[in-house]
């Protein structure tokens, strides 16, 4: 429990808001940083709105541009393959933990410049490789592999990145 005598896991209930109040608030948040659907409707609910008026405000935002799954999954791909060095597998579990439809989930994992993905990954095995302490080739090297499918990696694509094969 939190000091406030809630699970901390539980948001806040937000000050109620009209439907008029809601739509200008998250219009504005939507034009400062892209907002996927469904937290968009989270936040619609935790401002006091009946599920109806939030899902009518969510249409709205969707119909003027505000809000596109689409383009949120490729901008969250981007973003995560580019900046955090996540692998496909993870990128596809996150989109799906946001409420992203398998479909633009594909379409924007599509978009991955495959060269860009290699190299990250072996930025990414590279920079482990130097911090490991193991001396043994064997361990060294299930190590990295670990670590690499940890970061959402595909087997495959981490067998042929890793810097030493047997």
């Amino acid at each position: 429990m939190s000091p406030h005598g809630r699970a901390p896991h539980l948001s806040p209930v937000m000050k109620t808001y009209s439907p008029d109040e809601a739509y200008a608030r998250l219009a504005a948040a939507c034009a400062r940083r892209e907002q996927a659907p469904r937290d968009v409707l989270l936040k619609l609910e935790r401002m006091g709105l009946a599920p109806a008026e939030a899902g009518g405000i969510l249409r709205r935002l969707e119909a003027e541009g505000f809000v596109d799954e689409h383009r949120y999954a490729r901008a969250f791909v981007h973003d995560k393959t580019l900046y955090d060095h996540w692998g496909r597998l993870k990128t596809r579990h996150a989109l799906t933990q946001h409420g992203i439809s398998q479909a633009a989930a594909s379409e924007a994992l599509a978009g991955i410049d495959n060269e860009a993905y290699t190299e990250g990954l072996r930025a990414l095995l590279a920079a482990k490789e130097r911090s490991l302490r193991e001396s043994d080739a064997r361990l060294r090297r299930l190590k990295l592999m670990r670590y690499a499918a940890s970061r959402g990696y595909e087997a495959d694509e981490i067998a042929r990145c890793l810097p030493y094969n047997d």
